[in-house]
């Protein structure tokens, strides 16, 4: 029996979508929550978007039927991220310790003086653009030292980050930038760990170390997949952030209530961080990869089919978190998607809560208040935030 053809309930890439992606997802959550479309990230085959929070982490859950490993762009995989069960266990296992509390605490120092250092001129001159002279800078710079890498490193990392987006772009141009800033993430990504197997470092606080002195059942980990860890860490390790840093700057230059009340008491800092990241997430959605058919919500999905597991649209479900679409900063329980949910919860979470506490800390201590000095222009996708964010700062 021939599979009816299935109508798009949505153009993921639309002009609707990227002009009020909140309204369409609401729209979605009631009349299609399990969204088809054959637009797709990329334009190929058949493409499904989780709309609802319960949708959400139950496929999240499920890593027997979405799989992560299938969906990787690159012809060298980057686990954590792109491993399954029971690879993946041993990958996390091996990396978790470095995002442990002592090691947040030694980096703590570090992520406050770059926090002071890129925040001095924008203090001097009265403001700026947040997002250009601060929220860019800050968060490589301490992905950097977390690596144990210079830390001037950082606009040449961040440029081939930001290049490396340009993998669906048309234009000729636009392609030999993805692909020069393709191949040096990976050629520095395979550089570290060049330099580590001849120039070991403390491995109780370099990870690349510690993942070459690794042994699985007696046998080391393939050097090809270490260097995909550091492509991962050298690429979601702050890109993401840099958004949530934005985020949550624009929110308090635009709340000046919840400012100052946050400047008055700065112990409510991690709930409001919390909060901040649920309303307007940083990273949208991840992909998976459909391992074998299965219905959901009645929806026929194939084996391999492409899904969208919307963090974003999911924090925002009125099922879930009472008046979804506004800050509570003190809002309990709070267990929102921003970093995921099941085994592939971001595991640089910890660095991200740091840098961002710090961040907002340096802030509210050493200004008196700060606002809104122009429009505020966004990136769409896939890592929302602010591009451009113009602030005041009076100090005295």
């Amino acid at each position: 029996m021939t599979e009816p053809v299935l109508s798009a309930d949505w153009d993921p890439q639309g002009q609707a979508a990227w002009d009020d992606p909140f309204g369409v997802w609401d729209r979605l959550r009631t009349q299609a929550p399990i969204a088809f479309s054959t637009a797709g990230r990329r334009g190929q085959g058949r493409f499904w978007s989780f709309l609802r929070f319960d949708d959400i982490i139950t496929a999240a859950r499920d890593t027997a039927t979405f799989l992560n490993t299938g969906g990787s762009r690159f012809a060298t995989r980057r686990p954590p991220l792109e491993a399954d069960p029971p690879e993946h266990s041993v990958w996390r296992r091996l990396l978790m310790p470095y995002f442990g509390p002592l090691r947040m605490r030694a980096l703590e120092s570090a992520s406050r003086e770059f926090t002071s250092a890129l925040l001095e001129p924008l203090l001097a001159t009265g403001g700026g653009d947040a997002t250009r002279e601060f929220a860019r800078p800050l968060p490589p710079q301490v992905l950097l030292t977390f690596l144990n890498q210079p830390p001037g490193d950082w606009q040449q990392v961040k440029s081939w980050c930001e290049d490396a987006y340009l993998q669906s772009a048309t234009e000729p141009d636009l392609q030999a930038r993805f692909e020069a800033a393709n191949r040096g993430l990976w050629d520095y990504s395979q550089a570290v760990v060049a330099d580590r197997k001849h120039h070991p470092r403390d491995a109780t606080v370099d990870p690349v170390s510690g993942l070459l002195a690794a042994r699985v059942e007696g046998v080391p980990l393939a050097h090809d997949l270490i260097a995909g860890v550091v492509r991962l860490f050298i690429a979601a390790g702050h890109d993401s952030t840099t958004s949530a840093v934005g985020i949550a700057l624009h929110y308090l230059a635009a709340h000046p209530e919840d400012q100052q009340r946050l400047r008055a008491d700065t112990s409510l800092l991690p709930s409001a961080i919390e909060e901040m990241l649920r309303l307007e997430t940083p990273v949208l959605a991840m992909p998976r990869v459909v391992a074998h058919d299965t219905l959901v919500r009645g929806r026929p999905l194939r084996e391999g089919d492409r899904v969208m597991l919307y963090w974003a649209s999911g924090n925002r479900d009125p099922q879930v978190f009472q008046e979804p679409d506004q800050a509570r900063l003190g809002r309990k329980p709070n267990q929102h998607l921003a970093f995921g949910y099941g085994i592939h919860k971001c595991i640089g979470a910890p660095l991200a809560r740091l840098e961002l506490r710090v961040a907002l800390e340096e802030w509210l201590r050493r200004t008196r208040e700060f606002g809104l000095a122009g429009d505020v222009t966004m990136e769409p996708w896939h890592r929302f935030g602010p591009r451009s964010l113009p602030i005041w700062i009076k100090t005295a």
